[in-house]
């Protein structure tokens, strides 16, 4: 059972609103293919994936996630996370 928050208590509170974080590598290699097939120009899709964030690498250089219709969406996913 929650606890009741006194009004005295209720008067402390501060609101936390939490801005919306980056994506972490592991988000973006999560959705990549991960077939390490270094086509991209990285050895592994994890390079692939903290090249993406730091902007040195684009999306359309992963060859499988372009190329493949099973990827579709998580191409499209990817582009509004990086976004």
């Amino acid at each position: 059972m929650a606890e009741r928050v006194s009004d005295e208590k209720r008067l402390e509170l501060i609101a936390v609103t939490k801005s919306k974080s980056s994506p972490n590598h592991l988000d973006i290699w999560a959705l990549l293919p991960q077939t390490n097939c270094k086509q991209c120009g990285e050895v592994t899709c994890l390079a692939f994936a903290v090249a993406l964030i730091k902007q040195q690498r684009e999306l359309s250089e992963s060859k499988p996630l372009q190329l493949k219709e099973i990827f579709e969406e998580r191409l499209t996913t990817l582009k509004f996370m990086l976004s």
